[in-house]
């Protein structure tokens, strides 16, 4: 999996925030831009100027050294004046515009020429000044820039992190909603009657969501059939009872090639009822297990695949070839059936198996985003907190 396709369901699920941190990154660009632009003219005006005093001060200086041509006193006078901060370089010439003396650099975009004057104001020669013209104020102004924009967006980043972290769940469901009959005045039971959609005439299977018993073949040997059709049944009424919760329709019992069929369209929305049914069948079995445990029961574990890939057998060979405890869905279809902007997953996890004559990646899925996985937790905890975790037959 590219490192695209790893991080486009996180960059889906921030979208808003992107966009919000993208505009804020231009404004401030612009902002940024434009006072520069202002500080750089402002500066280079600022040292024209400075350097225009300077080299009339140096002309007034260097008059009568220039007038008698004494070149000593011309050079001195440059090394001098190339010490000052603001000048790199400094040219003396005479009337006739030849050179007679130099000291530092030989170019600069910043030059100053004024002419050089006895005090009687007969002209001895010109003065050139070459200007220090490097952009260390401004990288400095850039720098500290670049470092608030920086400041302000990781201070909204951790804003809206916070935000999330404080705010409570949604309390708006999932598109795959549970949909529960209004429970009878004289049922106690922790759960109503199963009532599920009918499967309209000529509908085709959306999703499926099978499941495979761990080690069924030395399960079947250590118990009785007796004994193992108990277990088996047990199972079963949970998975009615995450079936009827997400409209699932039965297709072979736990215990055979065990799975639920999802009829409802798009194919988007019977993939995620799938994709909850087999997170909250998978977390209800793990919970149980320490329960069923101590009561002296046996404890199942399952392998879940969730695919809206009509073809049953080929499901039933990935189901079966992954791993315990683990829900997987073929990689290509996470988004084609828009699973990856609504569950959590770690591509490195995933596995290679053959199917037939090709090759399917299968990606485990940990959980979904925050609010759907708050809506499982709930339901699991509602599924164990009555009748100590055992599930109501359906009626």
């Amino acid at each position: 999996m590219s490192l695209w396709e790893q991080w486009r369901p996180w960059i889906r699920q921030q979208r808003s925030l992107l966009r919000e941190l993208i505009l804020m990154l231009l404004a401030m660009l612009v902002v940024g831009v434009y006072f520069l632009e202002h500080f750089s003219a402002g500066l280079e005006q600022e040292r024209k100027v400075q350097l225009q005093a300077l080299a009339q001060q140096t002309a007034r200086r260097a008059a009568e050294a220039l007038a008698s041509e004494d070149s000593i006193s011309i050079n001195l006078i440059g090394r001098e004046t190339v010490q000052l901060e603001p000048v790199v370089g400094i040219r003396f010439e005479d009337t006739s515009g030849e050179q007679v003396g130099a000291a530092g650099e030989k170019t600069s975009p910043l030059r100053v020429t004024v002419p050089a004057a006895l005090p009687d104001g007969e002209l001895a020669g010109t003065l050139t000044l070459l200007g220090d013209n490097t952009l260390l104020p401004r990288k400095q102004i850039e720098a500290g820039f670049v470092l608030a924009v920086l400041c302000l967006l990781l201070l909204r980043v951790a804003a809206a992190l916070i935000q999330q972290r404080l705010q409570p769940p949604a309390q708006d469901e999932p598109d795959a909603a549970p949909r529960v009959a209004p429970e009878s005045p004289h049922h106690d039971a922790p759960f109503p009657p199963i009532v599920r959609s009918p499967v309209p005439d000529g509908a085709e299977m959306q999703a499926q969501l099978r499941l495979s018993i761990v080690n069924f073949a030395h399960i079947r040997q250590r118990y009785t059939e007796e004994a193992l059709k108990e277990v088996l049944a047990e199972y079963q009424q949970l998975l009615d009872q995450v079936a009827a919760l997400y409209d699932g329709h039965q297709g072979p019992v736990i215990g055979e090639q065990a799975g639920l069929y999802f009829y409802q369209g798009p194919a988007s929305r019977a993939a995620f009822s799938a994709l909850c049914a087999g997170l909250l069948f998978l977390r209800v079995v793990r919970l149980l297990a320490p329960q069923r445990k101590q009561a002296g029961k046996v404890s199942l574990e399952f392998k879940a695949l969730v695919t809206a890939d009509p073809d049953q057998e080929e499901a039933w060979a990935l189901c079966v070839a992954g791993v315990p405890g683990r829900l997987n869905v073929p990689d290509s279809q996470l988004t084609v059936a828009e699973l990856d902007v609504k569950a959590l997953y770690q591509p490195e996890k995933a596995q290679v198996v053959c199917a037939g004559d090709h090759r399917v990646r299968l990606q485990p899925v940990e959980q979904l985003a925050h609010r759907y996985q708050a809506l499982l937790r709930t339901q699991a905890e509602t599924l164990l907190s009555d009748d100590g975790g055992r599930v109501e037959p359906s009626r």
